[in-house]
């Protein structure tokens, strides 16, 4: 996405940035210096009213702490003439100063039922009031329509101040058209009073503020002479607004890091006189910049603070901010549908303010998402509104943007000459208004372009050019630059240079990385783009397939393991550390993630680690084979190719239809080439997938010589190959056989027993929202018991007990084997909507999230996710699916089982007896789980039942269980059966006669 999109934000809702000085802190546009609160205040201003004193009084008292002693001379008034209007003025304003609007208006309300039919400088006044309270509330409609009465008093009684007050207000509620505003400050400068004063300071920096984003080189000149202005006069908070506007213009002209110390100034002023709905705002402008400078972790505690102050405030224009600064971020990790939710709440909250502007930033937003789900149309439509809108406006820089837009959009496309049309009127346009320091994201612009065309040499010179111009503290920006000037030396054909742009590349953005602070951040670090990027792996596959072809497998594979799984590497590595009790042990977090490494790692050469990096934009995709004797190379199809089959082919495997031919096509794609390049001897397989085959069921995938892979290959799956090395390569559990068993099932939901989530008599164990409530799992409750039986130490709980508030709060490391059979919901476009379904209560709603399972200590060597879709999740990129798995493995769990679809109840007892009986007679986790399956499919289960299962993690782990007696499994296994079909028979003879019932009934 753009990198000056967040300034766009600023642009078109110029007039909210010094619109707070008629709403908050600085109120009237003319006030009396003196007051009845602050008797050594400046002398009032001549033609200033008695009413505007006391506003300016209650403001000084709101911004200097004396508040108790004015409330308290102004409320001892009122207790004595409720009709006093200078007492109610006061109070209201310091209502309305410390965001209590409610008792604001009605102070202000009362205030005209007193005067009613009079025209006096109270009722002006008071209307003033109650325009701010709504312009406070970023209710523009109401302001507008509140400020039209002060101005008809103000001018019917020749109250020059309040004239002012009430022409900067419509400033405010009519900001749609920048032209107009210079109508109404010009009306503005005739009336203000000769000298230094409060008026005229703001007049210079709103003015010097609209001149800065019509490109006019005069708007800095007069921001900083109101700078001065206001400092002379003492007043703290229109100097913080000032520093703000000045600050916006520096951010416009690309010089972030004197923007960034402008705007600290301008906190500092605004902390100090209370005024939250300008904190929040500015906070807002400050994560714009932040997030372009790629300082993800400050710009997301800055936009906490904007939620915090917009809260406090009561404006909801602010919280509009947060909710849009949100969704960039999202937007800027790849986080779509967040993304999506956020930029929807903004714009639901602006649609019902009537913000005309911000309903176009809202359009743009559109088009943003659009573009990153590669919806090419949607975007550019989205795109081309905005254009046409900002052009009728004369907002320039939108103007700039949308170009840059709508080129990207046709160089993914392939509309070159488009492409090159829309960059020539970005850079007209940008020149034009001497703004020349956005012309440097338009020629990475056009870089882009010459690479996409085939200009390779082109490219290399225009992103050099570019790179060389950029901040050392633009590290996102720089990262994004060298990785496509790094794909430019490799389609030259210059490897060497190629590979080392990149292994730099990937150093400075792994210090980036440290730097980002949250933990949910440093994950998203190798996801998040900027200078209008989508695809934040695009450059850097066709990078490492190019090494790749040219003979360079171990440097290629390097730079793929340095960009995977790297959060989740680090956490392991550092408990390991922790674990390590010899001083001859060297810790995990010094080995690096090489071929040599990952090769030796490897328990024996029966066991190797199929990496892949998933090609984009038509580069291919690239397999990675690391065996005991190094590391081979292929190259594959482009993932582009590979996501709609492996969609359709999960699709038709968990709707239980044939999906033969696909299994064919895509194995003939994908595996075919492991078995040609593999030895015969290799018979286990540690999978590393990428892009869409994190989706990929490859069990079931067929073999050239038509058997599926699951008969030729022990297959599991790790987030990289360095992640595999660490749990493979952990000391053996130290406690003694046999194992501890945990089982949760058939917990008690809210709402259980609904219906509607059955299909064909089976449930399935997902979360239906959609259904009123989760469906009782009453073949989980036997299943738990089952595998129980598998240990000689084991607790099961069920119903009620196997509760949230059991499992957080109670120690569960002395557990090897964790069994949770439920519910499970799994989100794959958000990882705040995916969870475990345990039993409620004790304060607990009953639904583990992935940070829950994170924080759980756990011992376990297995843990069997016996729920839907448990193995999927957000897919990051350089980090993988991100679900339910990797917070276990986080947690300490060394083997994760999970699906990859929807499980049915029933059906999934049989397949997990037969997992465990292979763990019970001494068979690693991953050759347990691949018995269990070649089982299901001699007796003629469909691949949909048995395919979805997978091992994450170590694959080798074995666990001490024991087989219980044959005449118990095979009874209680025919017994809960039975049960279960005799309850469905019933179930169904009910309806059978209920319908016949209704029939009779009718005929």
């Amino acid at each position: 996405m753009p990198r000056r999109h967040p300034r766009f934000l600023s642009v078109l809702l110029v007039p909210g940035l010094l619109g707070t000085l008629a709403a908050h802190g600085a109120a009237p546009s003319v006030q009396a210096r003196a007051s009845v609160a602050h008797s050594a205040a400046p002398s009032v201003q001549a033609g200033a009213s008695a009413a505007a004193t006391v506003v300016r009084s209650a403001e000084r008292a709101v911004q200097d702490d004396s508040l108790p002693t004015v409330m308290r001379r102004w409320e001892a008034i009122l207790a004595s003439d409720s009709t006093d209007p200078a007492a109610t003025l006061g109070l209201a304003t310091i209502a309305r100063q410390t965001y209590d609007f409610g008792r604001a208006q009605r102070l202000l309300a009362g205030l005209l039922d007193h005067r009613a039919g009079a025209t006096d400088q109270w009722t002006v006044q008071a209307r003033l009031g109650l325009y701010r309270v709504a312009n406070s509330r970023g209710e523009m409609r109401a302001a507008d329509s509140l400020l039209q009465g002060a101005m008809r008093d103000a001018r019917r009684l020749g109250d020059r101040a309040a004239e002012i007050a009430g022409l900067i207000g419509f400033t405010n509620t009519r900001s749609g058209d920048p032209r107009a505003l210079y109508g109404t400050l010009d009306s503005v400068l005739p009336l203000l009073p000769p000298g230094d004063s409060r008026d005229r300071a703001e007049y210079l920096c709103r003015r010097g503020l609209y001149a800065g984003v019509r490109g006019d080189a005069t708007g800095s000149s007069l921001v900083r002479q109101g700078i001065a202005m206001a400092e002379r006069t003492r007043e703290r908070q229109l100097t913080g607004h000032c520093l703000e506007a000045e600050g916006l213009l520096e951010s416009f002209r690309n010089h972030n890091d004197s923007a960034l110390a402008t705007m600290d100034r301008a906190l500092s002023l605004l902390r100090a006189t209370h005024e939250h709905a300008g904190i929040a705002r500015l906070e807002s402008r400050r994560s714009d910049i932040l997030q372009a400078y790629g300082r993800l972790g400050e710009a997301k505690v800055a936009l906490g603070q904007v939620l915090a102050h917009a809260t406090i405030s009561g404006n909801r224009q602010r919280l509009a901010n947060a909710y849009g600064g949100m969704g960039m971020l999202a937007l800027r990790v790849g986080d779509l549908r967040t993304a999506a939710d956020q930029f929807a709440r903004a714009a639901a909250l602006n649609d019902s303010l009537g913000l005309v502007e911000a309903r176009l930033i809202a359009q743009q937003n559109v088009g943003e998402v659009r573009a990153a789900m590669g919806d090419l149309a949607g975007a550019r439509d989205a795109f081309q509104r905005v254009l046409d809108q900002a052009g009728q406006v004369d907002i320039f820089e939108p103007v700039v943007l949308m170009r840059q837009a709508l080129a990207r959009v046709a160089i993914r496309r392939r509309d070159w000459a488009e492409a090159e049309r829309q960059l020539d009127g970005a850079d007209s346009s940008a020149r034009a208004r001497g703004f020349d320091d956005m012309r440097g994201p338009i020629q990475y612009d056009r870089g882009r372009l010459a690479l996409a065309r085939g200009d390779a040499k082109g490219a290399v010179r225009l992103l050099t050019e570019f790179f060389r111009r950029t901040s050392p503290d633009d590290q996102l920006i720089r990262y994004t630059v060298r990785t496509r000037l790094a794909q430019a030396w490799a389609e030259s054909g210059e490897l060497d240079r190629a590979e080392r742009e990149l292994t730099e590349a990937g150093a400075a953005l792994e210090t980036w990385r440290a730097s980002l602070g949250a933990d949910e951040l440093r994950q998203y670090a190798f996801a998040a783009t900027t200078l209008g990027e989508y695809d934040p792996q695009g450059a850097t596959a066709a990078v490492i397939a190019a090494l790749a072809r040219g003979g360079r497998a171990t440097a290629a594979f390097t730079l793929a393991e340095s960009r995977r799984a790297r959060a989740l590497a680090d956490r392991l590595t550092q408990a390991e550390a922790l674990r390590e009790t010899s001083a001859t042990v060297a810790p995990h977090r010094d080995r690096p993630a090489t071929a040599a490494a990952i090769a030796g790692g490897l328990p024996d050469g029966r066991t190797a680690v199929a990496e892949f990096v998933a090609g984009t934009e038509g580069a291919p995709t690239t397999l990675f084979l690391v065996t005991r004797a190094g590391v081979t190379a292929r190259l594959l199809a482009s993932a582009d190719s590979l996501a709609e089959p492996t969609e359709r082919y999960a699709a038709l495997l968990e709707a239980g239809e044939d999906a033969g031919a696909l299994a064919r096509s895509l194995g003939a794609a994908v595996v075919a080439p492991m078995a040609a390049a593999l030895p015969d001897s290799v018979d286990h397989l540690i999978v590393v997938p990428d892009g869409p085959l994190h989706r990929l069921a490859f069990d079931a995938l067929r073999l050239p010589d038509g058997r599926a892979a699951l008969e030729r290959w022990t297959i599991s799956l790790a987030p990289s190959g360095a992640v595999a090395t660490v749990l493979l390569t952990r000391p053996p559990s130290p406690r003694a056989a046999p194992a501890a068993l945990l089982a949760l099932g058939d917990p008690v939901f809210a709402n259980e027993g609904s219906a509607a989530a059955a299909r064909d008599g089976e449930v399935f164990r997902g979360a239906y929202a959609a259904a009123g409530g989760l469906p009782r799992l009453a073949a989980s409750g036997i299943e738990a018991r089952d595998v129980a039986r598998f240990a000689p130490t084991a607790e099961v709980r069920l119903r009620a007990e196997a509760s949230e508030a059991w499992l957080k709060h109670t120690p569960v490391d002395r557990f090897r084997v964790i069994h949770l059979a439920t519910h499970a919901l799994v989100d794959e476009g958000s990882i705040a909507r995916t969870s475990l379904a345990l039993a409620p209560g004790a304060g607990e709603d009953g639904f583990l999230s992935p940070a829950d399972l994170a924080a759980l200590r756990l011992g376990a060597d297995l843990v069997v996710l016996s729920a839907c879709r448990t193995a999927g999740g957000v897919t990051v990129v350089g980090e993988g699916v991100q679900g339910l798995t990797t917070p276990l493995l986080e947690a300490g769990a060394r083997s994760v089982v999970a699906t990859q679809w929807r499980i049915g109840d029933r059906s999934t007892v049989r397949l997990v007896h037969d997992l465990y009986a292979g763990l019970a007679r001494g068979a690693p986790v991953a050759d347990a789980l691949r018995e269990a399956k070649l089982t299901a499919m001699r007796r003629g289960a469909p691949p949909g039942e048995w395919a979805g299962f997978t091992v994450v993690g170590d694959p080798l782990v074995r666990v001490p269980l024991r087989l219980p007696p044959w005449w118990i499994q095979g009874r209680w296994i025919a017994a809960g059966l039975a049960l279960l079909l005799a309850g469905g028979w019933l179930v169904w003879r009910r309806r059978r006669a209920g319908a016949r019932s209704v029939a009779r009934a009718g005929g």
